[in-house]
């Protein structure tokens, strides 16, 4: 079923391989940058990506994420003991969760539409909750089992319109000084696959300056569950 999904957005937008390379790329750039991710230091090549094992065509085994035994944890205080606590607080400006009609289990193929999906109606009460829109965004941490759910994520969340998630991802778009960088701490793909986790606490460290491949005065940051599954999202702010 992982496969089907990108094979009937290529089919669609016109998307390729190359595209989902880009995602693979950014967040293995990312966790080379991360001593704590398992991919620190181990570089992907477009050759590495491109002659690898076919896991479920179109995704290569660089298109999955690891598998990843871990422990985290975050601490959630009101706004006022946060201003007394050690660590510079990061606030929750909005959050919303959601999936769309006719949406079953973790396959969407019963919809009249497929590819929207619920990183869509999660997004329209997350911005309608919130004071800023995507173009305020600096830097997100989208939820990245495969790779395909960052093109799908990025139309979801209203960053481009459909159809235009894989044309997104050129010229770097995903890299740090790009439109959007991502995933900085590697993400699900390259640091750490603990269903998510590790992308909220790489927003905190974004937003406190303290991440590995920090956004220069990033103050705003997206972090998502995932697309294809019943959903959420959060908005931090600094």
């Amino acid at each position: 079923e992982t496969g089907m999904l990108p094979r009937r957005y290529m089919h669609e937008y016109g998307a390729t391989r190359d595209h989902l390379f880009n995602v693979a790329m950014a967040c293995r750039n990312r966790a080379n940058e991360n001593p704590a991710a398992m991919m620190y230091e181990r570089p992907l090549t477009r050759e590495m990506y491109m002659t690898s094992r076919m896991i479920s065509d179109p995704l290569c085994l660089f298109d999955n994420c690891l598998e990843t035994d871990g422990a985290l944890a975050c601490v959630i205080v009101s706004a006022e003991r946060a201003r007394d606590c050690r660590q510079k607080p990061v606030y929750v400006h909005s959050a919303a969760q959601g999936l769309p009609a006719q949406h079953h289990g973790m396959v969407n193929y019963w919809n009249d539409d497929p590819l929207s999906g619920p990183a869509w109606t999660a997004a329209r009460h997350l911005w309608k909750q919130a004071d800023f829109g995507p173009a305020d965004v600096d830097v997100a941490q989208i939820y990245d089992a495969f790779t395909p759910l960052i093109p799908l994520s990025l139309e979801g969340y209203g960053f481009c319109g459909r159809g235009e998630g894989a044309a997104f991802t050129e010229g770097g778009a995903l890299e740090m000084g790009g439109r959007l960088p991502i995933n900085t701490g590697g993400g699900g793909l390259s640091e750490a696959y603990v269903h998510g986790f590790n992308l909220i606490n790489e927003g905190v460290k974004q937003l406190r300056g303290t991440s590995t491949a920090q956004v220069p005065d990033a103050a705003t940051c997206l972090v998502t569950a995932g697309e294809g599954v019943p959903t959420s999202a959060i908005l931090l702010r600094a």
